[in-house]
This record gives structure tokens, C-alpha cells and sequence, in this order.
């Protein structure tokens, strides 16, 4: 794809979005749309012509890309918050149906959970109880704060987020070209195998299928062992004087999910355990905001003191009455 023609698409997409931006200019909603249409179709057609008929974007590619964008778009044009946060779980959704068809499926997983089972429901919890309006009319404004209705910079958030699209777009192209060769996919399977040392059952497991009875040795800490780029297990040996080697597949190394697991704990724990306290001061954050205040009354003020009320509860209580 040429620069020119990228650019131009981005700046077609800039103008759509800042005319969606407009929720009080009907009108230029509907050319804003036709326009975001002419510029993805326009984007379709040269992305397609980049690849060959073999390797050309599935269906399903193709309804998730869809369904992610245009959700997207309706995430950050739609006047109601409640409605916004929905439409970004589908574009969580959306995603997680690309990694899956990317084959990283932890990552799948964890944007749906970290996302939309974590970070939503937050929102969710704080927009309906902190945030409710007068009236039920998704068409009503009636309640809403200023901010919620109107983009403050909406020529401004279009061009610098297009802006980013265009360079970041750009380079990813251009960087194939300059990118080295891919690694041998037979070292990255040496080294995860050497992770089965932090696997023990698994090891047991898969040295019990070859040699049944047999119990993998570690020292050091390590079990497995490279030789001439071939992953083997020490394990005891039949006169128990010592240790030997046996030779194991590679189609024992661990799943996607195991390694990623491995290095979130093993190499990353602290990352880990900081995720987890901003998620629990996120829940903090909505239990604060959602707390109404209720004004007290001079009586009630002076009783939560210790003070004695001015008036009895029961000429309280004959006020009331009338």
C-alpha cells in the first residue's frame, strides 16, 4: 500500500469521526457515516490486493475486524456512558476472537477477564450507581453531566488519534521489509522444554509414558538436560548407583498457556501482584463513589455527636404527622 493512499485514508477517517463526534448535527451524522464507510471499503480493497489469494483474511477475520471497529466507534460517539461501556464489551469480545485465531489463547482469556469480567463491571458499578439520570429515555439527557453529552475536543482527539494510526500504520509496513529472519523454532522449543523443571508433574508424567516406573532425577534443580539440541531426563538408573539419560519429544514441551503462566509467576510476580491491588483500589474507588450523601439534620447531627437532641423524637416524630 502507498503512504499517500494510507494517509488519505486516515485523514478520511479523522473527518468521519469528528462529524460523529457532533451529537446535536443530525445531518452530519449521515455523511459522516457514508464517509467512514467509502474510507473502509477504500482500506479493504488495498489491504486485500497485499496478499495473495492463499493467504488472504478468513471470514471469521473479517466479522470480528468489523464488529471491533465498529463497535469502537460507537464506544466513543454515543451520548449515554452506560451504553459506551457496553459497546466495549463487544469490542472486548471482538478482540479476544482475533487472539483466538492467532492461537494465543491466555491472552484471549485474559483480556475477557480482566476486561470485561474486572474492569467493566467497575465501570458499570460506578456509572449506574454514582451517574443515574432522571430519567429511564436512552434519548434523554435530562441528569447527565455536560462531559457525557459533549466531546470537549473532538477536531483535536480525531487528528491526534488518526495521526498515531497513520505512523504507527506506516511503520508496521514498512518495518517487514527490515525485520531480520524469524528465530529457529527449534531453540524457542529448547528452551521451553527446559521450563518442564518447574513443571514436576507434567515431567513424572511424560517419563512415566516412556519408561513406566521411572522417576526423573533433579539436581540442582534441573531434570532435563540438552544434548546436541536434544531435550533428555535424568532419572535413576537400574543399579541405583547413579543416574542415566533418556531422550524425550518435543511434543512434550508445555502449551502456550503453561508458559505464559510460568513466566507470570516465575519471572514477573511482581507485576502480577501490582495488577491485582489496582484492581482492588478500582473496587475501593466505585464503593466510595457510589455512597450517596445524606444531609443530616441539626437534631441528628448533635446525636451522632453525643449532644443532647434539641427537640424529642416525639414532637419529631408529631412533625412528621403533619
Amino acid at each position: 500500500m502507498a503512504p499517500i493512499t494510507l494517509y488519505t485514508i486516515c485523514v478520511l477517517g479523522a473527518v468521519t469521526l469528528y462529524l460523529l463526534l457532533r451529537p446535536t448535527a443530525r445531518p452530519l451524522h449521515v455523511v459522516g457515516a457514508v464517509l467512514g464507510l467509502a474510507a473502509f471499503a477504500w482500506l479493504l480493497v488495498e489491504s486485500l490486493e497485499m496478499f495473495s489469494p492463499g493467504e488472504r483474511p478468513g471470514l471469521y477475520y473479517t466479522i470480528f475486524s468489523v464488529i471491533a471497529l465498529a463497535s469502537g466507534l460507537r464506544m466513543i460517539t454515543h451520548t449515554r456512558p452506560v451504553y459506551c461501556a457496553l459497546y466495549f464489551v463487544m469490542v472486548v469480545l471482538s478482540s479476544a476472537g482475533l487472539f483466538l485465531l492467532l492461537a494465543a489463547e491466555f491472552l484471549a482469556f485474559a483480556v475477557i477477564i480482566v476486561y470485561a469480567g474486572a474492569i467493566l463491571v467497575t465501570y458499570m458499578f460506578v456509572l449506574m450507581l454514582a451517574q443515574q439520570a432522571e430519567s429511564s429515555n436512552s434519548e434523554d439527557s435530562a441528569g447527565q453531566a455536560e462531559y457525557d453529552m459533549m466531546p470537549r475536543e473532538p477536531a483535536f482527539a480525531a487528528v491526534v488519534g488518526f495521526i498515531m494510526l497513520a505512523l504507527l500504520t506506516s511503520l508496521s509496513f514498512r518495518g517487514i521489509e527490515e525485520l531480520g529472519p524469524p528465530p529457529d523454532p527449534r531453540v524457542a522449543a529448547i528452551e521451553a522444554m527446559r521450563e518442564l523443571d518447574m513443571l514436576p508433574g507434567d515431567l513424572e508424567r511424560i517419563v512415566d509414558e516412556i519408561e513406566p516406573g521411572a522417576v526423573p532425577v533433579f539436581e540442582d534443580g534441573e531434570a532435563v538436560v540438552i544434548i546436541d539440541e536434544t531435550p533428555h531426563v535424568r532419572i535413576a538408573s537400574d543399579d541405583e548407583a547413579g543416574t542415566r539419560l533418556i531422550e524425550i519429544p518435543f511434543d512434550a514441551m508445555p502449551s502456550n498457556i503453561q508458559q505464559v503462566g510460568l513466566a507470570l509467576v516465575a519471572k514477573f510476580p511482581v507485576s502480577l501482584e501490582l495488577a491485582g491491588i489496582i484492581l482492588l483500589l478500582a473496587m475501593f474507588g466505585a464503593a466510595v463513589l457510589s455512597r450517596r450523601q445524606i444531609e443530616l439534620s441539626e437534631d441528628e447531627l448533635r446525636q451522632a455527636a453525643g449532644m443532647r437532641r434539641l427537640t424529642s423524637e416525639h414532637d419529631h416524630h408529631e412533625g412528621d404527622e403533619r
